[in-house]
């Protein structure tokens, strides 16, 4: 979520939107061939939104993965009743934070399927808002815990999980971000959580250049504004006006993106936004690219 002050990213494109597109109807961006899908934090709202926009587009494996099992089967239970023919679904435990999770998941989807095609990871925390550095305190574990969830979290879930994709054809890694990566001042401006995803975000940049040769698409995606529970048990209440966006929006965004991942190569290692138009951002193709853009990188080249 974006302090509704900073504005400038989320209205890169000059028309926004708060809900599903026809232009990115997961039933109307359906693949071709047979697909599969692992959705990490897929209890929440956002998660489940991302479960539900992969199993219309006719994924035929879906792997459910959190820490919190009975609403994975819950959350399983609802697609189905909604989605005919539904995928097959698979439940299992991941927790981000604890790198043997993350492996184990790797390895069950390696032992049980013949490839993984696309990886959603959507687990992230902000904490508490703590608007200085002085804020808080170190023996509280706050930061630890929000570091260990949004960026070692993240360099987990790409270090056991970029083997896999590299196996199959699609070849995706999509993390939800948030645009917080670029805040610093503000009523949001939950210093522990912005700077987490800052690295969040720069972690996706290492990835999609350490891997371009592969053809690994890695995008980051910031799922708009959305009421989640965690929105609901952090932001500030003069915030929560602001919580407009439909968590099935991110979801929808990301099944367009890796519909046909080797067309967006060119965002590949970018944070965009699932709230952009989805036309107008193919029409700004060539000024992002020329300029490099939607990056934190160094403009420089160090050689050495």
């Amino acid at each position: 979520m974006a302090d509704p002050r900073v504005r400038n990213m989320d209205c890169f494109t000059p028309t926004t939107h708060s809900a599903i597109s026809p232009m990115l109807d997961p039933s109307a961006n359906r693949f071709k061939q047979p697909l599969s899908v692992c959705i990490i934090g897929a209890s929440g709202a956002i998660g489940n939104g991302v479960a539900k926009a992969y199993a219309q587009a006719g994924c035929t494996d879906l792997i459910l993965a959190a820490r919190d099992l009975e609403t994975l089967k819950s959350n399983a239970q609802s697609i189905a009743a909604v989605v005919s023919p539904a995928p097959k679904t698979h439940i299992q435990p991941c927790d981000i934070i604890n790198a043997d999770s993350v492996r184990a998941l790797a390895e069950y989807i390696s032992s049980n399927l013949s490839a993984l095609d696309v990886v959603v990871l959507v687990s992230g925390v902000s904490g508490s808002v703590e608007l200085r550095i002085t804020d808080g305190s170190p023996a509280d574990g706050a930061w630890a815990q929000v570091f260990g969830t949004n960026a070692l979290g993240t360099y987990h879930v790409a270090h056991y999980f970029v083997p896999l994709l590299l196996n199959s054809q699609t070849k995706s890694f999509m993390v939800v971000g948030s645009v917080a990566a670029c805040i610093t001042k503000g009523i949001i401006a939950n210093t522990k959580y912005c700077v987490s995803k800052l690295t969040q975000a720069r972690l996706v940049e290492c990835v999609a250049e350490q891997f371009k040769e592969e053809g690994l698409l890695a995008v980051s995606v910031h799922p708009g504004a959305v009421k989640s529970q965690n929105a609901v048990a952090h932001a500030p209440e003069q915030f929560m006006k602001y919580l407009t966006d439909d968590p099935e929006l991110c979801g929808a965004f990301c099944v367009w993106l890796t519909q046909d991942p080797a067309r967006f190569q060119w965002l590949s290692g970018r944070l965009v936004c699932a709230t952009w138009d989805p036309e107008e951002l193919l029409a700004k193709k060539d000024d992002i690219v020329k300029g490099d853009l939607l990056k934190f990188e160094a403009r420089t080249t160090l050689d050495q």
